[in-house]
């Protein structure tokens, strides 16, 4: 996840260091390109990328090559890469947020992944999966829907997308464990005042 890592440490964590790098680097380390070699690297949060480390994994996506920091032995990586992002990379590339050669590079083949509220009665095969996953976690009896709770469920946008939905599967188990929920008390879970989801949820390579 480009996101969660911090932005000093992204690099020694993509390519690996050697000893002494930098302060408390006591050994040398491989990074995900190395581990990975042979298999593939999924890149969560590609938009997050910092502009100053885009060339370098642009040259290891152009031709496998990258160096450890604090090397200048040059590596080789076969790995494949599958990049995810929440983002408009295009429109990224447009304001200098993102470089347009690595844009270009990463969308080779691209797997659009819609919103929830574009999904139809996934929402509903969701709502199940998880409703049973959480039921046997918490050792209880799955709650249920009314009819009319089952019609809101269906018409809500779910702006958080899956994330949302599990939580507010979550919370339903914990409070109605084998009980049959109402409108009122599902329409108290939903964020109704917010229907109209942000723009950052359907970026060109996919969201969760």
């Amino acid at each position: 996840n480009c996101a969660a890592i911090s932005p000093t440490l992204l690099e020694p964590t993509l390519f690996g260091y050697a000893k002494g790098a930098f302060t408390g680097a006591a050994s040398s380390k491989s990074g995900y390109f190395e581990d990975a070699d042979g298999g593939t690297l999924f890149l969560d949060e590609i938009g997050e990328l910092p502009l100053d480390l885009q060339p370098k994994l642009l040259r290891v996506l152009e031709n496998g090559e990258y160096q450890r920091v604090g090397e200048t032995q040059t590596r080789i990586s076969t790995a494949r890469i599958i990049a995810a992002t929440n983002r408009d990379l295009r429109q990224e590339t447009r304001t200098g947020r993102f470089r347009a050669d690595l844009f270009h590079r990463l969308t080779v083949f691209t797997v659009n992944v819609p919103p929830l509220r574009e999904r139809g009665t996934d929402r509903q095969l969701l709502l199940e999966h998880f409703r049973q996953h959480y039921a046997r976690q918490a050792g209880s009896p799955p709650f249920s829907l009314t009819k009319e709770a089952a019609t809101v469920w269906l018409d809500y946008a779910f702006p958080g997308n899956v994330r949302e939905l599990r939580n507010i599967v979550i919370r339903l188990t914990a409070r109605y464990a084998g009980q049959s929920v109402s409108a009122e008390q599902l329409q108290a879970e939903l964020d109704i005042a917010d229907q109209q989801p942000p723009d950052a949820l359907g970026g060109p390579l996919g969201n969760d």
